[in-house]
């Protein structure tokens, strides 16, 4: 019977073990999503920075009419693509 308790403590122990091992896990896993989250959330803000940054260098070349064709027909579908999206906004916000 000793030996049946012995064995029975063992596991209780492994398993008690195994549960703290869990839940830091859990609170790792946890940490590391909301870093993830922060993450992607910088890089959108950075990406739509970086958009509007080339909208400005776009628009200074043309100021300055530097552009060949090709920028410029890129030029003009950006704006208009921003021009859509604004009165797409502007819908959503007048229904």
């Amino acid at each position: 019977m000793p030996k049946l308790e012995e064995h029975i403590q063992s596991l209780q122990q492994k398993m008690q073990l195994l549960v703290k091992k869990h839940q830091q896990l859990q609170k790792e896993n946890q940490k590391l999503k909301e870093e993830l989250k922060t993450l992607k959330e910088n890089l959108s803000v950075q990406k739509h920075e970086f958009e509007i940054m080339e909208m400005q260098n776009a628009m200074l070349k043309a100021t300055q009419q530097q552009l060949d064709d090709k920028e410029k027909k890129e030029l003009e579908k950006k704006i208009n693509h921003y021009i859509r999206e604004i009165d797409r906004c502007i819908a959503l916000i007048t229904q």
